[in-house]
């Protein structure tokens, strides 16, 4: 590891300071140097974050070779209130700089400080899965894409209806939009919020956007006009000759009901002209294909993992959400980094599940006595929010214990749909 190099913190409102930082960070992203409108746009995204860098004398000049972006943020969990969480974003490393233990120094301080600040999990997501299984993370959501065929498009009979309406929201107006969206990502694990900055450049459109120029935000109301869903999409016309065959790709389609959800893909798939809908970001659960007569309709895939954790605290992590089986169960959680490594009791008494959804508070505290199941650090994150299987883990190799605790261990994590994020953060 190479210690030499100082590692700083680095002011967003010093704009010199910013431009180096977002120079090396772009670079280590194959993209270029930002202008001055991309620059103002990352101010006002980072203002208020954490930004680490790393500096080295090239060619004479001091220059920014590593860098690291963390903020506080809320992650939803099963059962409970959205929990506060170490954000990490924009690790990287010029190429020039690899192999030299940078980013180990960058990440490993960073998780220190959020553990000794009394976080009990970190978030991010990655961009090579095999670099954050080192540190302790563990993949915690996934997402897929689909492709909606609207020729063999037609919705049940008994798919959730209500009455409402549907309105096209000019650019720039996300007001609603905001609204609809914290709502959603609260109700399911996984939801990672958005700020002003967030949905002020959403508000932008344009090439690399999330909208272009042909996008389109559509937002639902119900009966009573209060906004609870909307699609954005962009179009493009891939039409043969004078057969039409216009496609929509849709950027974002949020709702907190299912008849809000049903009207929203119902308008996308019978726009005229369009005979194809393709969705990245979407839930490896998605509800569309059960609401059609013909779910072949929908092709769905590939699965990608999206949100990873990593749990600074054992008893905080496992106590921070609700379960739905009861059981006791004790856990030794192994960490190789010596961040949070401890033998926990983990409880679930079977009493009255006063939440109306069938949701059990957990006793969670350390003990002495002998573990029924021994598993790492990075696959108790992946556990954590009911993404991954314990069953599965169990036959990897990837926990020691019994069949019969690796299938307790399920029944205890066990949430009634996946969790998601389709926040890039």
């Amino acid at each position: 590891m190479d210690a030499a190099l100082p590692m700083t913190s680095i002011d967003p409102r010093d704009r010199v300071a910013l431009r180096d930082w977002a120079t090396a960070s772009r670079a280590a992203f194959l993209q270029p140097a930002p202008t001055e409108e991309a620059l103002d746009e990352r101010l006002a995204e980072v203002a208020d974050h954490r930004l680490t860098a790393v500096r080295d004398v090239v060619g004479g000049e001091e220059r920014v070779v590593a860098t690291l972006r963390t903020f506080d943020a809320e992650v939803a969990v099963p059962g409970a209130e959205p929990v506060v969480v170490d954000a990490v974003s924009t690790a990287t490393v010029l190429p020039t700089h690899r192999r030299r233990g940078l980013l180990s120094r960058m990440l490993t301080a960073d998780l220190e400080r959020a553990r000794d600040g009394g976080l009990a999990l970190a978030a991010l997501i990655a961009a090579e899965a095999p670099i954050y299984g080192r540190f302790g993370f563990g993949t915690a959501t996934r997402s897929t894409s689909l492709v909606v065929d609207h020729t063999h498009v037609r919705f049940r009979p008994d798919a959730p209806s209500a009455p409402g309406s549907l309105e096209f929201v000019p650019a720039g107006r996300t007001e609603d939009l905001a609204r609809v969206h914290d709502r959603a990502r609260r109700a399911r694990p996984g939801g990672f919020p958005r700020d002003a900055a967030w949905w002020a450049a959403a508000g932008r459109r344009g090439e690399g956007r999330w909208l272009g120029t042909r996008g389109h935000v559509v937002l639902h109301r119900d009966e009573a006009g209060v906004p609870d869903g909307y699609v954005a999409y962009d179009l493009a016309d891939t039409s043969t000759g004078r057969v039409a065959g216009g496609t929509a790709t849709v950027a974002d389609l949020s709702a907190t009901t299912p008849a809000a959800y049903r009207a929203l893909w119902e308008f996308v798939t019978s726009i005229d002209l369009v005979r194809s809908t393709r969705a990245a970001d979407r839930p490896v659960d998605e509800l569309l294909p059960h609401l059609l007569v013909d779910p072949r309709a929908v092709q769905t895939g590939p699965v990608d993992d999206f949100l990873w954790l990593r749990v600074l605290d054992v008893v905080g992590a496992l106590s921070a959400r609700r379960y739905l089986g009861a059981g006791t169960l004790v856990l030794e959680v192994v960490d190789p980094l010596g961040l949070a490594g401890a033998t926990v009791r983990l409880h679930v008494a079977p009493g009255e599940r006063g939440d109306g959804e069938g949701w059990l508070s957990p006793e969670v505290s350390t003990t002495g006595a002998a573990p029924d199941v021994v598993l790492g650090v990075g696959e108790l994150a992946s556990l954590l929010l009911g993404g991954t299987s314990a069953m599965a883990l169990h036959r990897a190799g990837r926990l020691r214990c019994s069949p019969a605790d690796a299938h307790a261990l399920q029944r205890l994590f066990a949430t009634p749909e996946a969790p998601w994020c389709p926040t890039w953060f």
